[in-house]
């Protein structure tokens, strides 16, 4: 199927016509799109993205039914970045290194592959020991591939929520900040569940650094999320760190048993490594 075929296809779906699916033609004249659509004329990738933004059609969505491979990557990456996430939250190191032959051996483009090895290397430093050095070279080229990225798009969301480590606490709250402001009203869940992670990572590297007086901005937004069976962990998880705060400022002793009922929570429904995490934090700021 070609791209004017498969547009087509779209916009007949949608019920528009031509005039309405290129916006009154502002998009492109009705005319030059007549033409995308019998092949006569080609779209560039600005027009294109466009035109799939203005009739909502998803990107990857689009591009997938153009390639079935495309598809099939898209989800080996998916698959990928699940087992890193996973691997982290139980705290195995090795299941994380163990995908980087899977990696080599996999169907996915070179780009895509040393994407992938380079994500895995990132993991593998942020699981690292305390006591070992780090690997600065590693880490700013993580920080250089987040800020390639031109907008904070769900992309550059998921990247920088996962390797704020590697930043110092006053750039998070910078960089955090602009990204709440720019998302809190969203409905999309999975940005949801970045914000819910970007606001506990704050929360927790304050706790930290002794500077948790300063988390009014990102307590007051986490609240703001509502709970939906997706965001269940993720709202947990914010509801531990900021009654452990507010524990700290107030001494409110039942602030530190609710905490101390999350940790309890997690433990039960299986997520057992993270669970123990907590629990060290609870002893440490008992």
């Amino acid at each position: 199927m070609t791209i004017g075929e498969l547009l087509k296809e779209y916009r007949i779906s949608k019920g528009k016509n031509q005039k309405e699916f290129t916006d009154k033609g502002i998009i492109m004249s009705q005319s030059y799109y007549s033409k995308v659509e019998k092949n006569a004329h080609r779209i560039t990738a600005d027009g294109l993205i466009e035109l799939l933004h203005y009739n909502n059609i998803p990107l990857w969505e689009f591009f997938s039914r153009l390639n079935s491979n495309d598809d099939l990557r898209h989800q080996q990456i998916k698959d990928f970045n699940r087992i890193m996430s996973e691997a982290y939250y139980e705290n195995n190191i090795d299941k994380v290194k163990k995908l980087k032959p899977l990696v080599k051996e996999s169907s996915l483009l070179e780009k895509e592959k040393q994407e992938q090895l380079l994500l895995i290397d990132a993991w593998i430093e942020i699981m690292k020991d305390p006591t070992e050095e780090p690997d600065v070279e590693l880490r700013d080229k993580i920080k250089e591939k987040i800020f390639s990225i031109p907008n904070f798009n769900e992309n550059k969301v998921t990247l920088f929520c996962n390797f704020m480590y590697f930043y110092d606490l006053e750039s998070n709250k910078i960089i955090a900040k602009k990204i709440i402001d720019q998302y809190i009203n969203t409905t999309n869940t999975k940005m949801q569940i970045s914000l819910l992670a970007i606001i506990v990572n704050i929360l927790a590297f304050s706790l930290n650094d002794g500077k948790e007086s300063d988390t009014t901005y990102f307590i007051k937004n986490g609240k703001k999320i509502k709970i939906k069976p997706e965001l269940v962990f993720y709202k947990a998880a914010f509801t531990f760190f900021k009654n452990i705060i507010l524990y700290h400022q107030t001494n409110d002793q039942e602030l530190y048993d609710r905490s101390v009922k999350i940790k309890d929570f997690l433990i039960s429904i299986g997520m057992s490594q993270y669970g123990k995490i907590l629990e060290e934090l609870l002893i440490k700021y008992k």
